[in-house]
């Protein structure tokens, strides 16, 4: 999975229900989602700069 793919999962869990309706399981959920996508693109840099070598 990319880090598009993992940020559009997170972004659909926090914007699919009303703010004030989200409850703590959601949000938690949605940070794991945020941490995979940061940890992906990460690495995708990584990738990229050692195809650039």
């Amino acid at each position: 999975m990319t880090s598009t793919a993992y940020r559009a999962r997170a972004e659909a869990l926090l914007t699919s229900k009303h703010h004030l309706d989200l409850d703590p399981d959601v949000v938690a959920q949605a940070a794991v989602w945020a941490a995979l996508a940061q940890a992906a693109a990460i690495t995708e840099t990584a990738e990229r700069k050692t195809e650039g070598e």
